[in-house]
């Protein structure tokens, strides 16, 4: 199934291998001339041009129930191009297309994505707010104007999410094109360019079984699923089917779990899907830690059984707070990876124990014979076992291996099939 899709998808869509990289170019580049930040800056301007940044505030947070913001192109007709969700906070910053004319805000008491005329809502018009990016927002009860078109009409029926220059489960070869080496520095440095040469999706690597369980593989900064070759031909495929999420790692990490969110609701609705594990790389653990967080409102997530996370800087980055600091141009992931930044602070803020299962393990050998400090070649240890992260986790597990190496280790596979198989059972 291929479904095509529109520029809309940035503002849904919208280290680490190569951390180490980035950090040499930023300090051996004053350099704007370097082409990959041109190239960065061009793409950045582009992709700002069909999108709005916004930030709503709430005037009052709401306690012990999330608040649900749903975009739409028409606020009377009963379809919603996307959604996101806030738990215990007043503010949530919006990166929308240009199509999207309205906001429905409203608090969600029950957190079933659903708006019932007994909760408080405001529409915002965003035409009212071009030449200001803050919304100021009040939620009230009010019965009488409530949108009937939306009024006790669940999410899972409104969303028409609309997805353009992207592949859903189309059947491929991890040979073929999306995942050639070029194309990861292309989706770092040109995410734009690396979405119009169709190098984006949900993927499958055989036709579609449904007596088979599906993973999911998300890969990190700087790479493609291509990097899961050697976990891959390790899986029992008489029992599980390969699934792989190929995006451009440039953009922001919140949009990119958004665009995970999207893709996963699209296939899961077609096909049906009642299991599902997610195994997640480097910066790939955060972009899924983010998105099952935020899918839970609703339990939209529920089908995932599993998630786990090889190497995932949770703790954050230290050389890309040095990105935005001194670099000519800024990466939007950069931004997301600080380790003194919002996105890493609110990863785990969810104290709800009864979270999906989470199985995540690090690596310790740097892969360096005179490197006496405590990674794996690329990310920090106190990174990977970043104490929210511990606390989350339902099994934690070490392995003497570099960032990449971990991927071909046996018993990583041995404790990761055994971790699947518990969390079949409990599902």
């Amino acid at each position: 199934m291929r479904v095509v899709l529109n520029i809309r998808l940035f503002s849904l869509l919208k280290v680490i291998i190569s951390l180490r990289f980035v950090l040499v170019l930023l300090t051996s580049s004053v350099l704007f001339g370097c082409s990959n930040f041109r190239n960065l800056s061009h793409e950045i301007d582009a992709i700002d041009s069909i999108t709005d940044q916004y930030q709503l505030v709430l005037s009052q947070p709401a306690s012990d129930s999330a608040v649900v913001i749903l975009q739409l192109k028409d606020i009377n007709q009963s379809e919603v191009d996307g959604y996101d969700g806030i738990i215990n906070s007043d503010r949530i910053h919006l990166q929308l297309s240009n199509n999207i004319h309205y906001l429905l805000v409203f608090e969600d008491k029950n957190q079933d994505l659903t708006l019932q005329a007994s909760e408080a809502f405001s529409v915002i018009n965003l035409s009212d707010y071009q030449d200001n990016s803050t919304i100021k927002v009040s939620l009230e009860v009010n019965k009488n104007e409530a949108p009937n078109a939306f009024v006790d009409r669940s999410l899972s029926s409104l969303l028409k999410i609309e997805l353009d220059l992207v592949d859903i489960g189309a059947v491929v070869s991890l040979e073929d094109p999306p995942f050639d080496r070029k194309n990861a520095k292309l989706g770092m440095w040109q995410p734009l360019t690396f979405l119009l040469e169709h190098n984006a999706g949900l993927y499958f690597l055989s036709e579609y079984d449904s007596n088979k369980i599906p993973i999911l593989f998300v890969h990190g900064i700087n790479a493609t699923a291509l990097d899961f070759e050697p976990l891959i031909e390790k899986v029992d495929q008489s029992k599980y089917q390969i699934w792989v999420f190929n995006y451009p790692s440039g953009l922001s990490l919140a949009l990119n779990s958004k665009g995970l969110n999207n893709l996963m609701h699209t296939v899961v609705t077609q096909y049906k899907i009642q299991q599902l594990h997610v195994v997640a790389h480097s910066m790939g653990g955060l972009i899924v830690a983010n998105s099952i967080r935020q899918c839970r409102i609703g339990q939209l997530c529920d089908f995932v059984s599993s998630m786990t996370t090889i190497s995932s800087p949770f703790g954050g980055v230290a050389s890309a707070k040095q990105g935005i600091e001194y670099s000519p141009v800024v990466m939007p992931a950069w931004v997301d990876l600080n380790p003194e930044g919002k996105f890493i602070a609110d990863l785990f803020s969810d104290n709800d124990k009864n979270h999906t299962p989470h199985f995540l393990a690090f690596g310790y050998n740097s892969g360096e014979l005179f490197n006496t400090k405590s990674n794996d070649g690329v990310i920090n240890l106190s990174s990977q076992l970043s104490r929210p992260a511990q606390l989350h986790a339902s099994q934690i597990l070490g392995y003497n291996e570099n960032h990449l190496s971990i991927l071909d280790n046996d018993d990583l596979f041995e404790d990761l099939s055994e971790f699947w198989i518990r969390a079949e059972g409990a599902h």
